[in-house]
C-alpha cells in the first residue's frame, strides 16, 4: 500500500496510530502536498486501487475559511488527476459528501431516506456553507469524466457524518465532548432539532473498501452511511451526557446557515452491490470515541 499525504495535522495531538501504521513493511509512506503540481515521484506507475480522501473538511471551517476549503479542495483534486493520468489504475475511488445535495432541502426536493439520485442543488454562490459541498461536487464531476478521459474505472462514494477517533475537533462530536469536559454551562446548540445519521468510522472503512473491491460499483454514485440511526443533534448531547456523566442545561441558538433540518442516507444501492451493512450502534460508536478522546485530549 502506498500513502500520500501532506501531513497536514489539525488534531491537536500526536498521531501515534499512522505512525505505527507507516513503521509496516508492506506500506509506503511518500510526503506530497497535493497543493502544488506533483513532479516526478520514486513511485510505481500501476495502482489496483486509488482512493483520493485528501480534502479540507469540519463544519466550522465551511464558516470561518470558506475560499481555502473550496481553493485547496479542487486545487487537491485537479493536481492529483493531473498526476494520475499516465498511470495505470484498476479503480479510483472518490470520497465526496452529503453535502452536496443538501441544497435540494431548501426547494423541496430531498426526500429522507436520500438516494443517490437526489438532484444537486446550490441556491446562490453568497452562503458560505456551499464552500465544501461545491467543490466535492466538482470532484465527483472530475472523477467520473476522468473515467470516460482516461478509459479507467471510477466510483464516487459520499460519506454521511462519519465519526470516530482522530478526527481532529472542528466535527460536532469531538467538538461536544471537548466543551462539555470543559464544563460549558449552559450547554449551547445550534440546530438542536436537526437530525443527522451518524455512522462509525470502522463501518465507513469496511464500507469504503468493499465498494473498492466490487466490480459493481464502477462507474456508480453509492452512499456510505448508517440508515438506521437518525438522530436529533439535542438528543445526541444528552446521549454523550449521560456517557461522559455530566447534565448541563441546554440553550437553543438556532440553525446556521444552509445547514439541512433532516439526513439520513437510503443505503439500499450500498447494500444491493456489496451486500454491506452498517453494524456499529451509536451507543458503542459514542462510546469508543469518547474514550479515546478522554485520553488524547
Amino acid at each position: 500500500a502506498w500513502i500520500f499525504d501532506n501531513l497536514f495535522k489539525d488534531t491537536g495531538v500526536e498521531d501515534k496510530e499512522f505512525d505505527n501504521l507507516i513503521k509496516n513493511e508492506n506500506v509506503h509512506f511518500v510526503k506530497v502536498d497535493l497543493n502544488k503540481e506533483v513532479g516526478k515521484l520514486d513511485v510505481p506507475d500501476s495502482y489496483d486501487l486509488v482512493f483520493h480522501l485528501a480534502a479540507i473538511n469540519g463544519t466550522r471551517l465551511f464558516y470561518e475559511i470558506p475560499y481555502q476549503v473550496a481553493t485547496t479542495n479542487l486545487r487537491v483534486t485537479l493536481n492529483f488527476y493531473k498526476w494520475l493520468e499516465d498511470k495505470k489504475i484498476g479503480r479510483l475511488i472518490y470520497s465526496s459528501t452529503s453535502e452536496v445535495y443538501s441544497g435540494a432541502e431548501k426547494v423541496g426536493l430531498l426526500e429522507i431516506p436520500t438516494c443517490e439520485a437526489a438532484p444537486v442543488v446550490f441556491s446562490q454562490p453568497t452562503d458560505v456553507r456551499y464552500s465544501y459541498g461545491t467543490s466535492k461536487f466538482m470532484g465527483e464531476f472530475l472523477t467520473l469524466h476522468f473515467s470516460k478521459q482516461f478509459n479507467t474505472e471510477t466510483s464516487v462514494i459520499r460519506y454521511h457524518n462519519i465519526y470516530g477517533p482522530r478526527m481532529g475537533n472542528k466535527h460536532v462530536i469531538p467538538e461536544f465532548m471537548i466543551r462539555m469536559k470543559g464544563g460549558e454551562t449552559p450547554f449551547n446548540l445550534y440546530g438542536g432539532e436537526e437530525t443527522r445519521s451518524f455512522c462509525y468510522v470502522n463501518d465507513a472503512i469496511e464500507a469504503t473498501f468493499e465498494v473498492g473491491r466490487s466490480a459493481k460499483c464502477a462507474g456508480e454514485i453509492i452512499h456510505i452511511g448508517n440508515s438506521s440511526i437518525e438522530i436529533k443533534i439535542s438528543d445526541l448531547a444528552k446521549a454523550m451526557m449521560q456517557i461522559m456523566k455530566v447534565d448541563y442545561p441546554i440553550v437553543e441558538n438556532g440553525s446556521k446557515s444552509s445547514s439541512v433540518k433532516r439526513r439520513c442516507p437510503d443505503t439500499s444501492k450500498l447494500n444491493k452491490l456489496t451486500g454491506f451493512t452498517a453494524k456499529i450502534s451509536l451507543e458503542q460508536g459514542l462510546e469508543e470515541t469518547l474514550d479515546w478522546y478522554s485520553k488524547n485530549y
